[in-house]
């Protein structure tokens, strides 16, 4: 008897141990030309997160394994990504009185003496040629963000690290706060927040690798609250535009709240977000050809970039076949009025007239997007993962498991992408979204 209690203690304790240790190996030991061994330790990860979500664990536990596996990252410097580094660099713009969308690194390391310091040449040599080349496509909340981690961190990397490390910190905990009162709202399990929580792709690219994008889904999951459980829409326009300024993301399905706030109510939603916007971007595009700089760099997703697609790769396939070359630019000035006409279905065909429905609708209209997407990078899909809390799909939690393939691309000196990865990813992610869109089952049914 006692052995078999024993035995259980050790049970549920080991999976905490090892993701301990691998969250360790992620944050101070393995960089991407690794991927031999990141790959099989993120998927150890991702398999050991599931006894701490599914069994007998409580939501308190959850939490307090959620904080602990976050602050093995608080000293360490992210190995997986150089973004970082163009982060802290538009920091020091900021703190030195100059717009980060009115030049390029190249052009300031080049031309002003101000950027001859040890510190600044590590960011400009860090952030790699292509970052220096292009103007900041990081929107304003992103930049204010960059903006305190310079205050407070000055001329110390690994303090300016710490800085936004903490921002991100704080906002899974707003995240896991407002996703249990949305949940319960829904009448769904209120554990299914630890499929965002203890994700290793949220906990490795948000708080490991700096990314924003669980600042900008805390500020949409804000907005739903608001709108949701208080019926304050009006209120939540001022978060919808902040998430939206954090990435531009969101704006794709702001337009789903059509149906559901009726058109009166929308038409003034939208114009509300677009006063807020106009509000946080105005500072920054004061000047002649900053907003012209900014919306370049943001064209780059479209006709320039290419990394971990899917659809799009097949279609540069029958591109070579037809054409003999590479038609991402021609694909590129089409591809937004793809993007627009897949949210004017979802807007005015589908019918989102209930917060379940709206819910649903925003995942496959997101969905649909990084299905044709140029570039999918892991972090890309944490809006996906979490609004798949509060649906009946699971597909993009097991896309969170497989993206992390493609870092395989990063462990050869050419960065030549891994097409049967990439065609292993996508059949089992597109498999497992057949089968729950045809049968209506998902792998959620663990939870009520």
């Amino acid at each position: 008897m006692i052995i078999g209690r024993s035995l259980k203690e050790i049970l549920q304790v080991a999976p905490i141990l090892l993701s301990v240790l691998g969250y360790y190996f992620m944050g101070f030991e393995i960089d991407r030309a690794q991927s031999f061994i990141l790959i099989p330790l993120y998927l150890t990860l991702f398999f050991c997160s599931y006894p701490l979500i599914f069994k007998d664990y409580s939501l308190k536990q959850m939490f307090w394994a959620g904080i602990l596996f976050r602050l093995i990252f608080l000293l360490s410097t992210p190995l997986l990504s150089q973004d970082f580094f163009r982060f802290l660099w538009d920091g020091m713009l900021l703190s030195n009185g100059l717009n980060p969308y009115e030049a390029t690194p190249d052009l300031l390391n080049q031309t002003s003496a101000l950027f001859s310091t040890p510190f600044s040449q590590e960011l400009y040599n860090g952030m790699g040629t292509l970052s220096a080349a292009h103007y900041s496509n990081y929107p304003p909340i992103n930049q204010w963000g960059f903006y305190l981690a310079s205050l407070v961190g000055g001329n110390s990397i690994l303090a300016n690290i710490i800085s936004i490390r903490v921002v991100l910190i704080l906002s899974d905990l707003g995240i896991f706060w407002l996703g249990i009162k949305l949940l319960d709202y829904l009448n769904l399990s209120k554990k299914r927040i630890g499929l965002y929580f203890l994700n290793p792709l949220i906990i490795v690219e948000l708080t490991g690798n700096l990314h924003w994008e669980g600042f900008m889904t805390f500020f949409f999951l804000f907005g739903l609250y608001l709108i949701f459980t208080k019926g304050e829409w009006k209120w939540a326009t001022i978060p919808m535009a902040a998430s939206i300024a954090t990435k531009l993301i969101p704006l794709l399905i702001l337009p789903l709240f059509w149906r559901f706030l009726k058109p009166k109510k929308s038409i003034l939603f939208g114009t509300l977000v677009l006063l807020c916007l106009i509000m946080f971007f105005a500072p920054f595009f004061l000047g002649d050809n900053n907003i012209s700089h900014y919306l370049k760099t943001i064209g780059l997703w479209f006709n320039r970039f290419e990394f971990n697609g899917s659809i799009y790769y097949v279609i540069r396939e029958i591109g070579y076949e037809v054409k003999g070359y590479n038609i991402i630019r021609k694909l590129g000035k089409i591809s937004p009025f793809v993007i627009v006409a897949i949210v004017a279905v979802f807007t005015f065909i589908r019918n989102n007239k209930t917060p379940q429905a709206l819910l649903t609708g925003m995942l496959f209209c997101l969905s649909c997007y990084f299905f044709i997407a140029t570039t999918v990078h892991p972090w890309y899909i944490v809006s996906l993962v979490c609004i798949a809390l509060f649906t009946n799909y699971s597909y993009p939690l097991i896309w969170s498991g497989l993206v992390v393939l493609s870092y395989a691309t990063y462990g050869n000196s050419d960065f030549n992408e891994n097409f049967y990865l990439i065609g292993i990813q996508y059949g089992i992610v597109y498999g497992v979204f057949l089968y729950e869109l045809i049968q209506r089952k998902s792998l959620l049914h663990h939870f009520k």
